[in-house]
């Protein structure tokens, strides 16, 4: 199987969905977060979702956490699903976690704040008492926002009257590492001693402040940041077990590309001079990685690609240290080890794609290393202290 894509012509070789678990002996994650306004924006997925249940949809036997997706409503004055509604949903199709419906609080919405910390609180309630009502067997997860630590500390603290066992911690995806900390110790403070007590965190994935974060009583997050940044960034598109972040070279489909249809329409290009300035520098990509170019050649014909295509970003520093370092060379993953250099090329969603599926792997990778040190230091010591 040859991961379902033909890098060649960068075409799909079926009708088959990817993921990464797809795609690798072990799932590059422990579970899988799926967000209702990303179910409903394509008709026919719902439908399959609908008919098959979550697991089956997803070929997936771990764990399945379910949440409405705030960053999809966000500009609305209220959340559009009812909690009652949003409890069967999860039933329904098969979800093991749910979370209450939550309206999120970001600078932007100010004004509201007050307002949308209520309504979070609210759908909570109403939420919990459909899930006790219907003995539903999905554990339900209550929702909490703020906009600082006291806020945040304060809604915690009426989720757990009202009976939560796991609580998510919502709106803290694009703060910074000391205020996700700083969150996270005022509701450390207001669960106590409590051990029953579980918190997600929606978005964060910090390597650097995992063991604190855990420390803290964190017990699951979700992140597609890894994922993502396959395409999103010019200079780190691409990363390794080192941690080290490299720039994809970028040779945008001459037959699909919005630019190139641009350039065709006002350079007096036509698509069959395009597509032979695509192809030569896919060639040399190529030769370069089997040894039979030259780095400096391969470097001009990028950038004049660039050029071409009207990226007013000069890569040229980014290209050359991925060149110098051709770092899928050094991976044992299955997508590197398959299809090597055709991972850095950046090129059209299903081969980006799997570009952040290699770095969801390493990133787990990360995680695992990090935890089971952590472990094995904690062990040392209460032997020590034997």
């Amino acid at each position: 199987m040859s991961l379902h894509y033909d890098f060649m012509t960068d075409r799909p070789l079926d009708d088959i969905k990817v993921t990464a678990h797809h795609l690798y002996e072990e799932p590059p994650y422990d579970g899988i977060l799926v967000s209702k306004v990303k179910i409903e924006d394509n008709k026919k997925r719902l439908k399959e979702v609908i008919d098959k249940g979550i697991h089956a949809f997803l070929e997936f036997e771990g764990p399945i956490f379910g949440d409405c997706g705030a960053f999809g409503y966000i500009n609305e004055r209220t959340p559009p699903f009812d909690p009652a509604d949003i409890a069967d949903y999860y039933n329904s199709i098969g979800f093991d976690y749910g979370v209450s419906v939550d309206h999120l609080i970001v600078p932007a919405v100010d004004d509201e704040k007050e307002y949308r910390f209520d309504i979070t609180l609210k759908n909570a309630e109403r939420f919990l008492r459909r899930h006790k009502e219907k003995e539903y067997d999905f554990v339900p997860v209550g929702a909490a926002q703020g906009w600082n630590a006291r806020s945040y500390k304060s809604a915690v603290h009426e989720l757990l009257d009202m009976g939560y066992e796991y609580i998510a911690i919502g709106g803290l995806t694009r703060s910074q590492t000391p205020e996700v900390l700083r969150v996270m110790r005022a509701v450390k403070e207001e669960v106590g001693a409590q051990k029953n007590i579980g918190i997600h965190l929606f978005g964060v994935a910090r390597l650097n402040a995992l063991l604190e974060l855990r420390s803290l009583g964190l017990t699951s997050f979700d992140s597609a940041s890894h994922l993502r940044r396959a395409w999103l960034g010019a200079n780190s598109n691409y990363i390794t077990a080192n941690g080290q972040g490299y720039a994809a070279l970028r040779v945008p489909q001459s037959d699909r590309s919005p630019k190139a249809k641009k350039i065709i329409d006002t350079r007096g290009i036509s698509l069959e001079e395009l597509k032979a300035y695509e192809e030569a520098c896919l060639t040399l990509i190529r030769s370069y990685d089997r040894g039979e170019a030259e780095i400096d050649e391969v470097l001009e014909a990028l950038l004049w690609y660039d050029n071409l295509m009207d990226d007013s970003r000069n890569h040229g520093a980014h290209y050359k240290r991925t060149l110098t370092d051709m770092p899928w060379q050094k991976c044992d993953c299955r997508i590197c080890k398959e299809w090597g250099v055709e991972v850095i090329i950046f090129r059209g969603n299903n081969r980006n794609r799997r570009r952040g599926f290699h770095n969801t792997r390493i990133f787990y990778d990360q995680f695992r290393k990090l935890l089971a040190e952590d472990r094995t230091v904690d062990m040392q010591q209460r032997l020590d202290g034997l």
